[in-house]
């Protein structure tokens, strides 16, 4: 009976934890779009950093339900550690930077709203691309390093 109680609770604790960094049951990646934005504030917090956004442009003509330019986002970002082992610091996003990203919009409003994960960005002013999940920064050395680009390799 102790072994059969202990596999419970293991199992309900191990579907909490997953459930907590399932992005794909939070944030549906078949909405995913890519827009223009201005940072207003960058908050370097554990576990997820934030940054809030004014929507400037959603190149494309996407139609994106709920979501339009001049509207206020918060941007959920990776894994605060991940983050600093890449260089990232509270400096890298300051109000004013007009950034390009691409976002997955939540599945949930009611938990999230105003919420999108952030999948990649392309910074010009810090000459980088980030592309979530992956292990390094991607250096802008042309106006060919665009975002668009490199979105394959979100996982």
């Amino acid at each position: 009976m102790y072994r059969f109680m202990t596999a419970i609770i293991v199992s309900l604790l191990a579907t909490i934890a997953l459930g907590h960094h399932s992005v794909i049951g939070i944030y549906d990646d078949q909405g995913r779009f890519t827009a223009e934005v201005e940072v207003r504030k960058f908050e370097l917090i554990d576990p997820h950093p934030l940054i809030v956004v004014e929507i400037t442009d959603i190149p494309g003509g996407q139609a994106i339900d709920g979501i339009a330019i001049g509207q206020t986002w918060t941007l959920e970002m990776d894994n605060v550690r991940e983050l600093l082992a890449l260089g990232f610091d509270r400096e890298t996003f300051v109000p004013g930077d007009r950034i390009v990203v691409a976002v997955d919009p939540s599945r949930h409003t009611r938990y999230r709203e105003n919420t999108l994960y952030l999948r990649g960005v392309e910074h010009r002013r810090k000459s980088f691309i980030y592309i979530h999940n992956m292990r390094q920064l991607i250096p802008i050395e042309s106006t060919e390093d665009i975002l668009s680009e490199h979105l394959h390799r979100v996982r």
